[in-house]
């Protein structure tokens, strides 16, 4: 029997500069301009496989979530360190870094099962930081534009949305429309207001820190991704399509049909870079 290639599925896209980041199974790569594509870890451990399901970047620093805390590179990607977190050993699921972070150092990262981590020295420590913080099941981040002067962030967790204003060290949560809700993906806007992608409610925004909720979407599929761009449309990301709103959520058009594993917006925000799951990276003018 023919041996069958099986194509390595992208677990989460970073754009920056004109190099795109893509996380995967077997590690981080680098996909430059011309296409040329490099696994960043090859040079650490370049035997392993090591699965990355979350990248943050500001300039030459690049951290990257793996199983049992956090990878930091200060050279682009060419040697790295292990960041262990507290044992047990947790899967970081995303990062995010303060608008900031080349004065403040302050970075969040969320875990699967162990909650949300804060590091205030560019990524060198961590400390878990969960106070008010009842479902440690972390799927999803966002930091305010304006982090460092109000503190604000927000994670989506298996059974809702937690707020935090004074950086994550406490939290509490938010009252979703109809109760306990998986949130897979969150953004936040200029202007505070709240995106949030669930498992089975849609397309949400919370426009101010109360419970003035509206749906935008409503389908049966997960909106695993969303994404504001830089003319204010709203790119989400349900099941494995992506579809396009340019008027606020009144009106959805498509963007890509089926077969997108996740997204990212290019350094402009003015382009979709969609991860197939044949192992392209497209990108969609928008």
């Amino acid at each position: 029997m023919a041996a069958v290639e099986t194509i390595e599925r992208t677990n989460s896209l970073l754009a920056a500069g004109e190099a795109v980041y893509a996380a995967k199974q077997s590690g981080l790569y680098r996909i430059g301009a011309g296409g040329e594509e490099r696994n960043l870890y090859q040079s650490w451990l370049p035997d392993q496989d090591l699965p990355t399901l979350a990248i943050a970047n500001a300039g030459n620093l690049l951290l990257a979530g793996i199983n049992g805390g956090v990878a930091r590179s200060e050279d682009g990607g060419r040697s790295w360190e292990a960041r262990q977190f507290r044992e047990p050993a947790p899967l970081v699921t995303c990062l995010a870094l303060s608008p900031c972070f080349e004065d403040d150092g302050c970075a969040l990262a969320g875990a699967f099962e162990d909650g949300a981590f804060r590091s205030t020295d560019g990524g060198e420590t961590w400390r878990a930081v969960n106070h008010g913080l009842f479902d440690h099941s972390i799927y999803a981040l966002a930091l305010s534009p304006h982090f460092t002067a109000d503190g604000i962030a927000y994670v989506g967790t298996g059974s809702g949305i937690y707020r935090s204003e004074n950086g994550g060290r406490l939290w509490w949560d938010l009252t979703m429309p109809a109760g306990d809700e998986t949130v897979l993906s969150l953004d936040l806007a200029e202007s505070g207001a709240l995106y949030a992608g669930c498992e089975t409610r849609g397309l949400l925004r919370l426009s101010d820190a109360g419970e003035s909720w509206e749906t935008l979407l409503e389908t049966d599929g997960a909106v695993n991704g969303v994404l504001l761009t830089a003319s204010g449309a709203i790119v989400a990301q349900v099941d494995d399509g992506a579809l396009i709103s340019r008027d606020e959520g009144a009106s959805w058009s498509e963007v890509e049909a089926a077969n997108v594993d996740c997204m990212a917006l290019n350094a402009e925000g003015n382009m979709l870079l969609a991860a197939m799951a044949d192992g392209r990276i497209k990108g969609l003018k928008l």
